[in-house]
């Protein structure tokens, strides 16, 4: 009788990695690892449970940084998503998802920009030309307000 309905996503919301499980040429950094100084890079798609500081240059790949990962870094990945903690610039050459878990301190640059309703962000979005797609400021607008909270 008094059930929710719940929202659907906007058209411009996309999701990159449906659960956390890691697939076959996935490297995972348990939540005991410590990775200070230097730049941390891979072959593989990655996910970051532990503490990294320092820079993370991982291009053609997936990055993730799971619930339980704290990052300071820079990081450029293909695909970057969020559930943890991180603070620096976040530069996506396909996509940035930050879900509602994350706490995302730094500016994002991607063509492609996912902000979860919940998340903690402080930064700046930049969206940059796909050529599959271009998103507009008006869309990041719509898709990050009342996303935003307060400290």
């Amino acid at each position: 009788m008094f059930k929710k309905q719940n929202d659907a996503p906007a058209a411009t919301s996309f999701r990159m990695e449906p659960e956390m499980r890691p697939s076959k040429g996935t490297s995972v950094l348990g939540p005991t690892l410590t990775f200070k100084g230097g730049e941390l890079s891979s072959d593989e798609d990655l996910i970051i449970e532990g503490t990294v500081e320092g820079k993370i240059a991982h291009q053609n790949h997936h990055l993730t940084i799971g619930k339980n990962g704290r990052v300071k870094a820079d990081v450029r990945a293909r695909l970057i998503t969020v559930y943890g903690t991180i603070e620096g610039d976040l530069r996506g050459d396909e996509g940035v998802h930050i879900t509602a878990t994350a706490h995302v301190v730094g500016n994002v640059v991607s063509p492609r920009v996912s902000i979860e309703s919940g998340a903690r962000f402080e930064g700046s979005v930049t969206t940059t030309k796909d050529d599959a797609r271009v998103a507009s400021a008006e869309t990041v607008s719509k898709l990050a307000s009342g996303v935003i909270a307060a400290r």
